[in-house]
């Protein structure tokens, strides 16, 4: 798919829309839309820096069908998500900046940021959506606010919160492999100071991938999920106001990840004629996961003397979890005819597991505010503190599993003030100052194993700050400039013994925008252009010579690229939506190496080689990555969406159709044939009808043209690949009170 019929379809869509737009003079102004990206109800308009929303209807859209929060991929500009481990340890990447790292230890460069609380380990961001009120995706450094390990932006999700008014609903789902999804909230009115909302979930799907090799009995893709949120909302005073959540989530089944060997055809990029992602060659039974999650938070809110206000955030989560597979995909052969053959690996096979076998997370946050005159401020100080052990587990040579502990604490003081310069002017500045320590220590799982034990410790302390200055041109358009700096702390790794560290990161960004109501506020329209560098950027070699990771710091990465939304009323009944994005990055770094997939075929290498060494299965060939861009980072992303209703006499008929499309990315550190996410485009469907008795029946597709491209893959044994999901056909039927 060409970029030029593509941006040519997107720009006559928009024209279309527009020129209809102009047959109707009726009052159809856009809601306005209320963000707290700066920790404060803002509207959107006034937030100096470039953030995009995902309304709670939207977000139940696009997880029709049992998807999970990846279904939010490319939604946004600048936005992707994949994961090496199927429904668990989600990775987020915006603007191009992301880690491919697939450990369970990882740091993401993309915070996420759930009811105020942040959830470091991406198994914590694993936590299934629903009764969401919103998701904002901030981008560019956050370092002032949110803190460390936002160079890239944050994923700030809220739920529904409770009131005293009455307000729920019931939903449930049937559709394509068996999958079934039950979920409702409801608040609960005490009395006009006390009230309460529960919210549930619960999804499941049928094992649909036939295991070739060790027959019925031994498929797998299914899984059985349960999430729940109580939470519990008093004011029992004008001036003071609490909040407490208590949460959970228990997953299980056999859909941890499914690698298909060799389902890349040598010297070529995309699946090979024939594939199916419904037949697998898995010859060690191993494909499990399982994840159980509880969590507490308690926000507490004073309103003093003179304006100020005092906040309070304290979160608590703990959770175990383990998922494995048969990593080679394929079922080991000893024929040389095999090589490279669909469903065959050579040799030997790879089958390990992964997981938290304990784990907890503390955060606190204290946060002081006010606003006099023309100054609105904010300080406050954070604590977090990190403690776990993972187990590596191999099944094919146990004495090479090894129990990993790491344990890390940040404390950090912050401020934010901005400052009303004018009618028309106004300035924000913010600052922050943090302490990193991490400690990883390293033993054999078993007295007699093979892996030595070992420890490293790393810790530093780092400044961010941002300066930003907006500008209303008048009361429908504001322009806003942006220098901001953030910070990814040290970081530590020790899958299978191999130990490694990565220094601190630092990002500066500069970015330049404007945010518009037009034609009456019936159309909103925000851009944003933006340049950023990263010195001692982390990076992660992910596989090449064996099933292990190694951090490195690259001098710098470079990036720029431009954002545009677009929304638009049409008609009373017609909505129309559009967002397109451009990302460019590349890599600095003249001696910066990495290792050419070992995979057996070799993959075709795009980059030049740096030499040879020696490796764990024989020598192994480097390239140089100098000029490459990042991982998993699509150059462009565009959407299109529109929903019609119909009205009738007791309600209404709607249809909506979103539509999104992906650029092609490298998979990997270095360059391949092979290894490439592919461009795609995925089309979904919603058409029902909505009583205004509060039911609303629904027919829902996903993924409707049912293409499945390659997602990720294994370059250390075969060319192995994991892929999208296929099409979703199903009914739902909600009841809304």
């Amino acid at each position: 798919m060409s970029f030029t019929v593509t941006k040519k379809t997107l720009i006559l869509a928009i024209s279309t829309a527009v020129a209809a737009s102009g047959a109707y003079a009726q009052d159809l102004a856009l809601e306005e839309v209320l963000v707290t990206a700066q920790k404060r109800e803002q509207s959107l308009a006034d937030v100096p820096l470039a953030v995009s929303t995902v309304s709670g209807d939207s977000v139940n859209d696009y997880l029709g069908g049992g998807q999970d929060i990846r279904a939010l991929a490319a939604r946004v500009p600048g936005l992707n998500i994949e994961t090496s481990n199927g429904r668990t340890q989600p990775r987020f990447y915006l603007r191009g900046l992301g880690n491919i790292d697939f450990d369970v230890n990882a740091n993401q460069p993309v915070a996420m940021v759930f009811d105020d609380i942040y959830l470091e380990n991406n198994t914590l961001r694993s936590v299934p959506l629903f009764d969401i009120e919103r998701v904002e995706v901030l981008k560019g450094p956050q370092g002032s606010l949110f803190g460390r390990n936002t160079n890239a932006g944050a994923i700030v999700v809220t739920s529904v919160r409770p009131t005293s008014e009455k307000d729920g609903y019931t939903r449930f789902s049937y559709g394509s492999r068996g999958s079934m999804n039950i979920e409702g909230a409801s608040n609960f009115g005490f009395s006009d100071t006390l009230s309460m909302r529960v919210s549930l979930k619960h999804q499941q799907r049928d094992e649909w991938i036939d295991n070739i090799v060790n027959g019925e009995g031994f498929d797998f893709g299914g899984y059985e999920e349960t999430a729940y949120r109580v939470q519990v909302a008093a004011n029992p005073t004008d001036d003071f106001s609490m909040l407490l959540k208590l949460h959970g989530f228990d997953q299980e089944g056999s859909d941890p990840n499914v690698f298909y060997a060799n389902a890349i055809q040598l010297g070529s990029s995309g699946l090979r004629p024939g594939f199916s992602p419904k037949a697998a060659w898995n010859d060690n039974e191993v494909a499990t996961m399982r994840t159980h999650h509880r969590g507490a938070a308690l926000n507490l809110e004073w309103n003093l003397d003179d304006g100020y206000s005092l906040t309070s955030i304290t979160g608590y989560d703990t959770l175990e979890n383990f998922q494995s597979a048969d990593v080679d995909g394929g079922e080991t052969s000893f024929n040389p005819a095999d090589l490279g053959q669909l469903g065959k690996q050579l040799w030997f096979g790879v089958a390990t597991g992964d997981g938290l076998t304990d784990h907890e997370q503390i955060t606190q946050e204290v946060r002081l505010s006010a606003t006099a005159d023309d100054l609105f401020f904010q300080v406050g100080v954070y604590y977090f503190n990190e403690d776990f052990d993972l187990l590596n587990y191999d099944y094919l040579n146990p004495s090479a599993s090894a129990l990993v502990t790491q344990e890390t604490t940040s404390y950090a003081l912050f401020g934010q003030a901005e400052w009303s310069l004018s009618d028309t002017l106004a300035l924000t500045v913010g600052a922050r100052w943090t302490d990193d320590e991490k400690d990883l220590t390293v033993d054999s799982y078993f007295l007699n194993g093979s892996v030595l034990a070992s420890a490293i410790a790393v810790d530093d302390d780092f400044f961010n700050w941002d300066v930003a200055l907006s500008w209303d041109m008048n009361e429908d358009w504001t322009w806003y400039g942006r220098v901001a700096t953030g910070s990814r702390g040290p970081v530590t790794l020790g899958r299978f013994g191999f130990v490694s560290s990565a220094k601190t990161e630092d990002s500066t960004s500069f970015e330049v925008g404007f945010k518009s109501m037009l034609m009456d506020g019936r159309a909103r329209w925000n851009s944003a252009l933006y340049t950023f560098r990263n010195d001692d950027h982390q990076l992660t070699a992910t596989g090449g010579a064996a099933n292990v990771n190694q951090l490195l710091n690259a001098n710098r990465v470079n990036g720029y690229g431009f954002e545009s939304e677009f929304d638009l009323q049409v008609t009373e009944q017609l909505f129309f939506s559009a967002n397109v994005s451009y990302n460019d990055t590349e890599i600095d770094d003249s001696g910066l190496r990495d290792d050419l997939c070992g995979s057996a075929p070799t993959c075709t290498g795009l980059d030049p080689v740096a030499g040879m060494r020696d490796g764990p299965f024989g020598p192994v060939t480097e390239v140089f990555i100098d000029g490459n861009p990042l991982p998993r980072t699509p150059k462009w992303i565009y959407n299109l969406i529109l929903e019609y209703t119909i009205p009738a006499s007791e309600g209404d008929f709607y249809i909506n159709t979103d539509w999104n499309y992906r650029d092609e990315s490298n998979l990997f550190l270095h360059r391949s044939v092979e290894f490439v996410q592919e461009e795609r485009w995925l089309g979904g469907l919603r058409a029902g009808y909505r009583h205004n008795s509060g039911w609303d029946m629904a027919l829902v597709g996903r993924n409707i043209t049912d293409e499945i491209t390659v997602e990720g893959g294994i370059n250390f044994l075969n060319l192995t690949a994991f892929v999208s999901e296929p099409a979703y056909w199903g009914a739902e039927a909600t009841y809304n009170f």
